[in-house]
């Protein structure tokens, strides 16, 4: 009887390694700039004095209707990015671009529509996460001025979308590294009143923001237009009406926006269950977010790497690769994800002390951010297999199911009861938020192994 031969857990090819290096390297330093623009953030807003806690909370809040928004954009760019992957392996340049103007049709419409709603409504916004009135009152001044960078940011995205999944990585990197270390200056110079500008304080966190957003997108145009020649994206083509292809495109993202979409919701969830605990706790766990991106910097390079290199050799054709290639990926991201929660547990002390507030505030970020540490090894195992193999592989609706079923069944409910029932203190409220990683794992990985998700999603 012929035996089965089993897969090596690493594939022996030196070319792959070399292409998700040459992938996961630029999106993971891209992920580290964004990183320090957030910290920077929070602390130049955590020196405004005695405010400073109403400060950071003001304007993390204020930013959740963009994380709602940008986890919409991401789904669609991630649904696009399935498409494009499997016809760039598969040659089909007239079709990325059809791809490329339905999903930017999509983002500007529906870009449009949120920010009006959340102009109208923007007290209301705020007040879904805290009650406090001044926090409220600083935050809707920054919404009402960072509202304006959602269509500009959505087009950035897209279009970054477009060239990561061709394999051009680099044009992200510069053009976020040069918008986010202008945003840095501008927050310096218009927070605290710097080289002759008024000090503006919170206000002036989110002009630096829509100013850095306009200059990145026109970085990005500019390189569009005048340099890239792999796919040369052109306005008749992308805007061709194609309905086989508009279908093709619902079908196949319509699961990961809404997976993204739900997934986001049920973080803004996170964030009332923990913000209607009071200021301070909300403070704390502000802070340690900072230091749990730290944790998760390589996670979605790895995924993102993954989406492109699974759907390149299905749409060429050459499926048998798909499955060694997502257990090699899986094994990298164990030891990534592993190697990332010793360095949390190691930076936490020196990260927390950056911040300009309360003793009791450190000390429950501190308690929080070692509940994070063994939640990062996890995040960064689903991020790879839920993003990067299943997703990637075409099987967008039951990643769209492992990824936000087991979070509103089970992990914001524990929340709930943890928060408000039993009264538990805000890092152990964290961990029951952040139960459903442990379930999304165990059954990611007997989906892996079955290898259904493999699907060649071209015509």
């Amino acid at each position: 009887m012929k035996q089965k031969t089993r897969t090596p857990l690493f594939v022996r090819d030196k070319g792959f390694y070399k292409a998700v290096l040459a992938l996961a390297l630029p999106m993971t330093l891209q992920n580290v700039m964004q990183l320090l623009l957030n910290m920077m953030d929070t602390v130049m807003l955590g020196r405004l004095g005695d405010s400073s806690e109403s400060v950071i909370s003001a304007a993390n809040f204020a930013n959740q209707p963009y994380f709602v928004y940008s986890l919409f954009l991401f789904g669609m760019v991630s649904g696009m990015s399935v498409l494009i992957a499997q016809y760039w392996g598969k040659g089909d340049i007239d079709t990325i671009n059809a791809i490329a103007g339905t999903a930017t049709t999509a983002a500007v419409v529906i870009g449009g529509i949120f920010t009006l709603v959340c102009y109208m409504f923007t007290p209301q916004v705020m007040g879904l996460f805290t009650k406090t009135q001044e926090v409220i009152d600083l935050g809707v001044g920054y919404l009402h001025i960072v509202l304006a960078s959602y269509i500009v940011a959505s087009l950035t995205v897209l279009l970054c979308g477009v060239m990561r999944s061709t394999e051009q990585v680099i044009i992200a990197l510069v053009a976020n590294a040069t918008a986010i270390l202008l945003n840095i200056a501008l927050n310096y110079v218009l927070i605290f009143g710097k080289l002759g500008f008024p000090s503006l304080g919170i206000n002036g966190a989110a002009i630096a923001t829509l100013i850095s957003r306009i200059i990145e997108l026109a970085i990005v145009l500019v390189y569009v237009i005048f340099f890239e020649k792999k796919v040369r994206l052109n306005i008749k083509k992308m805007f061709r009406i194609n309905r086989t292809l508009i279908r093709d495109f619902i079908k196949y993202s319509l699961p990961v926006i809404c997976n993204e979409t739900l997934w986001g919701l049920g973080m803004t969830v996170h964030s009332v269950v923990i913000g209607n605990l009071g200021d301070a706790p909300y403070a704390a766990y502000s802070v340690a977010n900072i230091v749990e991106r730290i944790g998760l910097l390589a996670a979605i390079g790895f995924a993102n790497a993954t989406t492109i290199i699974i759907g390149k050799e299905i749409g060429a054709g050459r499926k048998e690769n798909a499955y060694p290639y997502a257990k090699t990926m899986l094994m990298l991201s164990i030891l990534v994800g592993t190697f990332m929660s010793a360095v949390v547990l190691i930076v936490r002390q020196p990260v927390v002390n950056m911040f300009n507030v309360a003793d009791t505030t450190k000390a429950t970020a501190m308690n929080i951010i070692s509940v994070m540490s063994f939640i990062i090894l996890m995040k960064s195992i689903n991020t790879t297999a839920i993003v990067g193999v299943i997703r990637g592989g075409g099987d967008t609706l039951t990643a769209m199911l492992l990824d936000f079923v087991p979070m509103w069944i089970m992990a914001i409910p524990l929340g709930f009861i943890a928060a408000y029932l039993i009264k538990l203190p805000v890092w152990w409220v964290y961990a029951c938020l952040m139960s459903d990683e442990l379930v999304k794992m165990i059954f990611c990985l007997f989906r892996i192994k079955s290898k259904k998700w493999i699907r060649n999603v071209t015509r």
